[in-house]
């Protein structure tokens, strides 16, 4: 049995082109049935859960579905991959129906286009041909908006939990995207390092987990990473965009593409390791060969800052500074410190709702050829608001180097935390501080009327 899963602002319709191409593939000597499924994504009062509420009913009533573990394969595109991970993390892994997950071009970290608004997607991406032109999505836009609360949480229920739910014995998951934008008045939406709609880092499910809790001592930061559980397996297929993947827009592009999608239906546990170290090679070729081809085509690792205090109270007003050490004046670390900011940090984008929240695009390829002595070290450090003994009772010692400690990088650490093509949630943790004034006990004073 094979499922297909469509994305945001699209229906079932755009995938009879895949699933015939899949049956022509010989697909069907598999699988007995293919299903279309088919979802509400543009009603501004329909959310995530309802989608998968509806997902769990949908299945139970379409009788060729088992919810047999390991008795279903699903293809997704785009928001379905958020759609289908947060179906299977409302279950145990081993009770999971699904078998092999095939994700074509998924916002498993969001999009850049989530946020830009509705004239923007409208003209762009749908050229309003759309049944309902006055509304978007509301609620499902917010979760594929960059550094989302949703995509977070997600991410600790399906990847940095103790539950295994992706690899051999599980969910057999491959990860397809594309790495070319759009053509024609669709390339507005084109931005370095995506596939049109969705950055190659966001959709990669790979990813990692670093935390730094500075409220113990602040200039000793206790620190502490993991990687995403489980394996998957992730391809960059050169020269398709968003649609292509999906063989939509006259697409695949690339030769490669299908029997690509192919195989991944087709992998079993045992050789499901060499498909995903076939992968890794096949990507890290794409990204040499493009190498002299532009900006668009450079290694990119979406990092996801999530920034609190000691009692859980977000900080909403920070600013993420990364530099060579500033207390040694020579112009080589000036310089590095200036194209740091003005080529690595390809872009920062604040989540709308939750400000403490934010996505920074860095550029991999830039920040390995600007740190290329193996002595250098790379320091992370934050300034945040208010700002603890400027006139303020509360606040945090973030406002120099003698306040608040730093993450210093070693050029090896620096290749480790920083790698193209991922996301990579970094949770940072502030101490707040208060002043006796906040509260103090006073002296009773003793009223001479009272003494007898």
């Amino acid at each position: 049995m094979l499922v297909i899963i469509h994305g945001w602002s699209d229906d079932y319709t755009s995938f009879e082109t895949l699933g015939n191409l899949l049956i022509r593939e010989g697909v069907t000597d598999r699988v007995a049935h293919v299903r279309l499924g088919n979802y509400i994504s543009m009603d501004d009062e329909v959310r995530m859960d309802d989608i998968v509420a509806a997902l769990n009913t949908a299945w139970d009533n379409e009788p060729t579905l088992s919810w047999k573990p390991r008795s279903v394969d699903v293809i997704v595109h785009s928001t379905g991959g958020l759609v289908i991970r947060h179906w299977l993390a409302q279950m145990k892994p081993e009770k999971v129906p699904i078998k092999r997950l095939v994700m074509l071009a998924p916002a498993n970290f969001g999009s850049p286009l989530a946020h830009t608004g509705r004239s923007f997607i409208g003209r762009v991406v749908k050229g309003w041909k759309t049944e309902r032109p006055f509304e978007t999505g509301t609620h499902v836009l917010k979760a594929l908006e960059l550094a989302s609360p949703y995509s977070w949480d997600l991410a600790f229920d399906d990847r940095f939990t103790t539950k295994q739910y992706y690899g051999p014995g599980r969910v057999l998951c491959t990860v397809l995207v594309g790495n070319t934008g759009y053509s024609g008045i669709s390339a507005l939406a084109n931005k370095p390092g995506t596939d049109g709609t969705v950055r190659v880092s966001t959709a990669n499910l790979n990813c990692a987990y670093l935390e730094a809790d500075f409220t113990h001592d602040p200039k000793a930061p206790v620190t502490k990473s993991k990687n995403g559980k489980g394996s998957i397996a992730f391809g960059v297929m050169d020269g398709e965009n968003h649609g292509t993947v999906a063989a939509k827009q006259g697409g695949p592009e690339n030769d490669d593409t299908l029997p690509a999608i192919v195989e991944a239906l087709g992998v079993t546990d045992q050789d499901f390791p060499i498909w995903c170290q076939e992968l890794e090679v096949n990507a890290d070729a794409v990204m040499a060969a493009r190498t002299d081809d532009g900006l668009h085509y450079h290694g990119f690792q979406n990092t996801v800052f999530k920034v609190e205090d000691q009692f859980g109270n977000a900080i909403d007003d920070y600013v993420i500074e990364i530099y060579l050490d500033e207390k040694s004046k020579t112009s080589r670390n000036a310089h590095v410190t200036q194209k740091i900011q003005e080529d690595v940090i390809a872009g920062v984008h604040a989540y709308g709702d939750d400000p403490s929240m934010r996505s920074m695009l860095i550029d991999c390829d830039a920040l390995y050829r600007l740190l290329d002595k193996k002595d250098e070290k790379l320091k992370i450090s934050l300034t945040a608001h208010p700002v603890y003994g400027d006139g303020n009772d509360v606040g945090y010692r973030t406002f120099t180097d003698n306040d608040i400690g730093n993450v210093e990088l070693s050029y090896k650490q620096v290749r480790k935390i920083f790698q193209p093509n991922r996301t990579l949630l970094v949770k940072i943790i502030l101490r707040r501080f208060q002043s006796n004034k906040v509260f103090e006990f006073k002296k009773l004073k003793k009223d001479a009327s009272f003494e007898i």
